[in-house]
């Protein structure tokens, strides 16, 4: 039988003995190129809070609108704006206690509101008596062991002495710290009437006093962010000073061993916390500070007071 010629571009070629091709050629047959390795950037850490677009109506009334901005974890953000621009309401979205009209919010990786539950698990909030009210006929004492109650496990009910007694004694610690860091400074002569004291009656506490009670109260259960709603409260400057001071510093109330505490505060003016920050120079700087991010809601901004480099506007955050 006859077999049809096949076309000469299907004959193949004559056989190449292996040994005869070159190193390089061999390469370039038997391995595909290699693109250069490309060293991959290091993630960022997640922002403590992530805010994109967050709106709240009410009505025809906009309470907040289009609010953006991110918080590292640890750091302080203040919320500053003049009274009816949403600061509170916002303060209170943010701890999984409001629902917004629009907008994404993600507190610690958790979506708002669908998580709002495990967000008010894990986020703290004082400073508004109609949320959090102190019963001013109560002594600190009783107050404190409310809160250690709250926070213990369903099988270990019931605050001893010295628990109450450690809270108490941390907050005040904290408290005496700041006065002598304050030195010559007014401030200080709030921070020598903010002591806490077990057996004395809210109403009879000083100012500043009442104001640490509350936060101390709060840091009870552990939260990894503190929302301390209307700093403003307070009626002097000196006595407002104080406060941002020792929210500055509150880290120093926590376990070594702690995750970083996120704060969020609410505010008329911000300039007093700037000029502590500018004035105190190295007394206060000696204690542990934490970065501000501070964001101006209303349409009328606050004129900032030279803050730090670690104090970026609101411009600069969105």
């Amino acid at each position: 039988m006859t077999t049809s010629p096949q076309h000469d571009s299907a004959v193949a070629a004559p056989a190449t003995p292996e040994s005869d091709l070159s190193v390089s050629a061999l390469s370039e047959r038997a391995l595909p190129a290699v693109p250069a390795p490309v060293t991959p950037e290091p993630d960022l850490p997640a922002p403590a809070l992530s805010v994109e677009g967050l709106t709240l109506r009410a009505g025809k009334r906009t309470i907040f609108d289009a609010v953006t901005f991110d918080v590292p974890a640890g750091s302080l953000a203040v919320l500053a704006g003049p009274s009816g621009t949403g600061k509170t309401a916002l303060a209170l979205a943010l701890a999984g206690r409001l629902v917004p009209t629009a907008g994404r919010a993600v507190v610690l990786g958790l979506a708002l509101p669908r998580r709002a539950g495990a967000v008010r698990r894990r986020v703290g909030f004082t400073g508004n008596d109609t949320v959090v009210p102190l019963d001013e006929t109560l002594t600190v004492r009783h107050h404190v062991a409310d809160a250690l109650k709250l926070a213990a496990p369903w099988w270990k009910p019931g605050a001893s002495r010295e628990q109450v007694d450690r809270v108490i004694t941390t907050a005040n610690n904290l408290l005496g710290a700041l006065e002598e860091a304050f030195g010559d400074d007014p401030a200080a002569a709030a921070l020598a009437q903010a002591r806490l004291h077990r057996s004395e009656l809210v109403r009879d506490a000083s100012p500043v006093a009442r104001f640490t009670l509350g936060i101390a109260l709060a840091l009870v259960p552990g939260p990894d962010v503190l929302i301390v709603d209307d700093v403003d409260r307070l009626r002097t400057a000196d006595e407002r000073r104080a406060a941002w001071a020792a929210l500055l510093t509150v880290e120093r109330t926590r376990r070594n061993d702690a995750a970083p505490l996120t704060l969020v505060t609410t505010c008329q003016d911000p300039r007093e916390l700037e000029g502590l920050r500018d004035d105190a120079g190295d007394r206060i700087s000696a204690l542990p500070l934490r970065d501000v991010v501070l964001y101006v809601l209303g349409a009328d901004p606050i004129p900032a007071a030279s803050p730090g480099p670690s104090a970026p506007t609101a411009s600069e955050i969105r």
